[in-house]
């Protein structure tokens, strides 16, 4: 990489120095050559639609899914699930990889894009983050893009972890109706009450049935859901390649999945990123801890979409103004309206976007989700220009829309094996045992964003209830000595995992990990195009070479570049890793 393509590493003092210097350092590289309520969206963040449907599975004579039969343990029989060469296989794992003698398997489902360039490096593995994304469903979404940044030379590969999506989901209904109506009448779903313990009571009570009927329905898997049972499960599946080390690309929480197994394998490792780190040990302890945290730069990032709002002017931004202004005026505009519609909410009729009441909470959702991905920055302007300057919601109301279908969606993110990972791994204080306990600091902590804040913490309390704990945890040490050295990419404004994560890791890694910055916004460093990024993810993948500790990335052009009607008239492209689930804790 030329000295054109890196920056020196940003320093400050707290989160606002930080954004301070990171806008700076961004504008410097710049100036180089159907009816629904509203409130959905907040229902999108937990449950993170992906864009990508999986194939079906095969119908018998009468149309009921026809089960396939399973390879061997530790074996694989491909077949093609897909354009591209895709193919997929079971994989089937121990329940319990502890003891031997329990003949309990679980099976795996598993897809490879085979590289297209000989001989081949073997698998990279991915996770997508979540916990409870599908590995299927980013091969198949961004497995091209990830084989052309390694230039072909890998098999890219990834599962759905144990638990999640087509392999042995967790259960905790006896139909999809059951959880239908669970979720529609009182079930926990939607927007919590704001505040206080009273109103929180029926909430509560309604996480604490949501867990019982997790363990009625799944109990025999739950306590095998840990991020350690997964790491083992990477590890099997490692085996089963015939690989001496395992070559991983984790994003999110599969930075948590990444550190839990280089730690648990430390001879086993090869070439290791871990890109958006989550703080390991805050992830292992408690819930409020973990989450307050994950926030750092939540508002900062919204305070980027203002800046370059600005910067950018009328002619790529709607919300900015022709006339001179103080500095900080979109931002202030946005919070204004959000304290407006709290106090007097929006009820709208409108053919295409449906009908509905939009509140402060249901803008703030919307602001939340597009924090991951600047590319949804000129949509949101001009959707929020429509809201502020004509009192027009329906453009907000739809922006969703092409996620939204007429029946229940397949292909999401379930808030059930969202809880089935994050509860058997948490170790909540004993004081958040009760709800009045958890409450009382939730309500202190969720001052940390005004974005984020108490409706989207709370739902945590279902771990203080939740009835299972986990067969394997693993909690540290971090600072093993490994076989070979990984790679940590972090931006420096993401909205919820912030770079102080990656920089704790690196230091408590103690010289087994280089952390690369990437200067920008967004979640994960796949939020914008960095060429000098993807140059360094080749060289360490592919040549086994670290960047010079220290060094940082720009990203290539503006978050608001010249408008077409595409670029301001679409609807938001939710991500395929990482996925915005701050309904729950984990990212």
């Amino acid at each position: 990489m030329s000295d054109s393509e890196s920056a020196p590493l940003l320093s400050g003092g707290g989160a606002r120095s930080a954004v301070s210097n990171t806008l700076e350092a961004i504008s410097e590289f710049t100036a180089r050559p159907s009816t629904r309520r509203i409130a959905l969206v907040s229902l999108l963040l937990f449950i993170g639609l992906f864009p990508f449907s999986f194939y079906p599975s095969p119908k018998s004579s009468d149309g009921t899914p026809s089960p396939s039969p399973l390879p061997p343990p530790g074996k694989f029989e491909w077949k093609q699930c897909g354009p591209n060469g895709l193919v997929c296989s079971k994989f089937v794992a121990p329940l319990d990889h502890l003891n031997s003698s329990d003949t309990r398997t679980i099976a795996l489902s598993v897809i490879k894009l085979p590289a297209t360039t000989k001989p081949s490096l073997g698998p990279l593995f991915l996770n997508p983050g979540g916990p409870g994304g599908s590995g299927l469903s980013i091969v198949r979404g961004r497995g091209k893009f990830i084989q052309d940044i390694v230039r072909g030379r890998y098999d890219i590969v990834s599962w759905d972890p144990r638990g999640v999506g087509e392999s042995e989901p967790i259960k905790c209904f006896p139909s999809a109706f059951e959880q239908t109506k669970f979720n529609a009448f009182g079930g926990a779903s939607g927007n919590p009450p704001t505040n206080g313990v009273n109103p929180m009571k029926n909430y509560a009570a309604n996480l604490e049935l949501l867990a019982k009927m997790c363990e009625k329905y799944s109990g025999d898997l739950l306590k095998y859901m840990s991020t350690a049972s997964v790491a083992r499960d990477l590890d099997a599946l490692r085996e089963a390649f015939g690989q001496e080390v395992t070559n991983y690309w984790g994003f999110s929480y599969g930075t948590v999945l990444g550190s839990t197994y280089v730690n648990m394998f430390p001879d086993r490792v090869g070439r290791v990123i871990l890109d958006g780190v989550v703080d390991p040990i805050d992830y292992a302890g408690d819930v409020i801890d973990s989450y307050v945290g994950a926030l750092l730069h939540t508002d900062d990032v919204i305070e980027g979409f203002g800046y370059e709002c600005e910067k950018a002017g009328p002619s790529r931004c709607p919300l900015a103004k022709r006339t001179e202004l103080q500095p900080g005026y979109v931002v202030r505009q946005i919070k204004q309206t959000v304290e407006t519609l709290r106090k007097d909410p929006i009820v709208f009729v409108d053919e295409e976007s449906g009908s509905g009441v939009f509140s402060g909470d249901d803008l703030s959702a919307i602001l939340f989700t597009a924090t991951y991905a600047p590319s949804n920055w000129p949509i949101l302007s001009s959707a929020l220009g429509d809201l502020i300057h004509d009192s027009n919601v329906t453009r907000l109301a739809t922006l969703v829309k092409g996620n939204v279908g007429e029946t229940c969606p397949v292909n999401i993110i379930s808030r059930e094996a969202i809880f089935g990972v994050t509860c058997t791994d948490a170790n909540n204080k004993p004081e958040h045992a009760t709800l009045e306990g958890f409450l009382k600091d939730a309500e202190e902590f969720s001052s940390v964003s005004w974005v984020g804040g108490y409706a989207l913490l709370v739902e945590n309390y279902i771990c203080s209830v939740w009835p299972v704990r986990a067969a394997e945890r693993y909690a540290g040490p971090w600072n093993k000595t490994l076989k070979n050295k990984i790679l940590l990419l972090g931006n420096t404004l993401d909205p919820v995992t912030p770079l102080e994560s990656a920089q704790l890791l690196e230091d408590i890694m103690e010289g087994n990990a280089v952390l690369l910055t990437q200067v920008g916004y967004g979640h994960c460093t796949l939020a914008q195009k960095s060429k000098c990024t993807n140059e360094a993810v080749f060289e360490y993948l592919v040549n086994g070479l670290l960047p010079e500790t220290g060094r940082a990335c720009e990203v290539d052009g503006s978050p608001f570049p010249e408008i077409t009607t595409a670029s301001v008239r679409g609807e938001f492209q939710l991500p395929d890793y990482g996925f915005p689930v701050i309904r729950n804790r984990i990212f």
